[in-house]
């Protein structure tokens, strides 16, 4: 039989607010997190905006030393995840949490290094730092949890799809409990150029007008930053230790786009 799943914590970092109260009162304000890129210059660039956070302090979220260690997509992930634990009460078991492209920032910069200084100057950390699980491994080792540590990548649905299969393995008895979502920190030259020379990003100069994407005159899409993360429980479990629950998962499913 399959079991009930529920949601009973929330996480987030977003261009609009970096954590889950400031988030929604922002969604509510119709606050619009997009702006001109200011993490470089954008001249010779097609697209100019995007949505990037806002006064996100790291070693203000969580051990500064490990900060020091973890690209921006893993510290907005653990960050987002500390929330979410804190807002359950809960104790982890496991994570789920993807990225669609990992750290850009850390292959531009090491690049750069390897080219101009000769590859003895590459940091031995690189790999570590890029590669898109370590946001899930990041998040394990602030949360303790010792269970399924996994991430999907599937591009724009990669947070989606990590969700879903965190409920499956919910449903099915692999965990009782799961950390899940997704993170992005790609807002950098690469990133910007990289999606521009494919046509998909947007190339309007007014940030209400960029991300429409049900409009007649729309033009591409927006990149952003930021991290999302649930807490998913199963349903009895969460119910003897009286848990506050968000919401109920009652469905999942995942099909290819040929």
């Amino acid at each position: 039989m399959k079991r009930r799943v529920v949601v009973t914590g929330l996480g987030a970092v977003t261009p609009i607010g970096n954590d889950v109260e400031s988030f929604w009162n922002g969604v509510k304000e119709g606050k619009v997190g997009i702006g001109p890129i200011t993490r470089f210059d954008t001249t010779g660039y097609k697209a100019t905006l995007a949505a990037e956070l806002k006064d996100f302090v790291a070693k203000d979220r969580m051990d500064p030393r490990t900060a020091r260690r973890m690209e921006p997509f893993s510290q907005y992930a653990v960050a987002a995840a500390l929330e979410a634990v804190e807002n359950s009460g809960l104790k982890m078991e496991g994570v789920i949490i993807g990225s669609g492209v990992g750290s850009l920032q850390a292959t531009e910069t090491n690049e750069k290094k390897l080219m101009e200084k000769g590859p003895s100057r590459v940091d031995p950390l690189l790999v570590p730092k890029m590669i898109t699980n370590m946001a899930a491994g990041n998040v394990s080792i602030a949360t303790g949890a010792k269970g399924k540590c996994t991430n999907v990548v599937t591009a724009c649905a990669t947070g989606t799809h990590c969700i879903g299969d965190a409920f499956r393995a919910i449903q099915y008895g692999d965990a009782d409990v799961m950390l899940a979502g997704g993170t992005e920190g790609a807002v950098c030259p690469i990133g910007i150029a990289g999606f521009a020379s494919l046509t998909a990003l947007s190339t309007s100069e007014d940030p209400l007008r960029a991300s429409i994407p049900f409009d007649k005159d729309r033009d591409g899409f927006v990149l952003g930053e930021g991290a999302g993360v649930v807490v998913l429980e199963e349903l009895e479990h969460a119910k003897q230790r009286g848990a506050v629950i968000y919401a109920e998962l009652v469905g999942y499913g995942s099909t290819g786009d040929a």
